[in-house]
């Protein structure tokens, strides 16, 4: 795995390519999301890219995502991988929890 600190991360690039998806009329804005998430690159953590897409929007106020789009960067933005690991192992305790009280 790559460490985060040595993913080249083109702010510019991350950018248009939201704007591009951005512009499809008629695809909902959680597809374009998905699709911008499953084009990135292998070990990108989403959760890093969409931050970095954050502070492109900041630099560069001409080239805005549209609000809906850019909600759910936002969301995307405050689960890095690490806090996602945290989320899964917490429901799979849970599930365990779960099945065992009911035998």
């Amino acid at each position: 795995m790559i460490l985060n600190s040595e993913l080249p991360l083109d702010a510019a690039q991350l950018n248009a390519s939201l704007l591009a998806l951005d512009t499809q009329v008629n695809e909902p804005v959680q597809m374009k999301l998905l699709a911008w998430v499953m084009g990135l690159p292998s070990g990108i953590d989403p959760a890093i890219a969409a931050r970095v897409v954050m502070q492109q929007q900041v630099i560069q106020p001409e080239e805005k995502i549209s609000v809906p789009l850019m909600k759910l960067i936002e969301a995307v933005a405050q689960y890095p991988r690490e806090r996602l690991v945290l989320l899964a192992a917490g429901r799979r305790r849970t599930s365990l929890n779960c099945r065992a009280s009911l035998n």
